[in-house]
């Protein structure tokens, strides 16, 4: 089970002209195991910045403060060893990718998580449990929800309870959401 915990958080982003910008300042969060927090704000509110920071984002820097995941302090993993951890960012428009459907890239995850590769049809039944468990309605045969590209689903699908991945709203009027949940 993991905690995030994030601790009197001050992050500055670099601008353009190379001028940085503090951003966050001091923001307190814990997320326990199995929850999910939603964060919602205007745009421009650090929403962004508080995921990118916690996924290593070299554009972000943290000032002070501390990002620890069940103890083991955030801020000293490299980006990988984060998304290992399951701290990654998941892009809600990602750019289609031919021929690599949904199943293979979410089991290629898998696999690089946990060191080895699952049995397809073992990896068949936790991937339709998972979908079950998140209310994804399962794939029609027609359907390019898992057999087509990532890019290929429907908008705003989320594959995995885990990590921490960002989501806009088409709408400048309605504010964007930031999504954190832990496994």
């Amino acid at each position: 089970m993991s905690t995030l915990e994030i601790r009197d958080l001050h992050v500055s982003v670099t601008g353009q002209a190379g001028e940085s910008r503090e951003i966050l300042r001091g923001v307190d969060l814990t997320v326990a195991a199995g929850q999910t927090h939603a964060i919602m704000g205007p745009n421009g509110s650090g929403k962004s910045t508080l995921a990118y920071s916690i996924a290593g984002h070299p554009k972000y820097q943290v000032t002070s403060g501390s990002v620890t995941l069940d103890g083991e302090d955030v801020l000293a993993m490299s980006v990988d060893a984060r998304a290992r951890a399951g701290l990654f960012l998941a892009m809600q428009y990602p750019v289609e990718v031919p021929g690599v459907t949904v199943s293979n890239f979410l089991r290629t995850a898998v696999t690089a998580v946990r060191g080895e590769a699952p049995r397809v049809r073992d990896f068949i039944k936790e991937m339709n449990g998972a979908m079950k468990d998140l209310s994804i309605d399962p794939p029609s045969p027609s359907a390019t929800s898992t057999k087509g590209s990532p890019a290929g689903r429907r908008s705003g699908t989320r594959y995995s309870s885990s990590g921490c991945s960002t989501r806009r709203s088409r709408s400048s009027t309605r504010p964007t959401q930031a999504w954190i949940s832990t496994r």
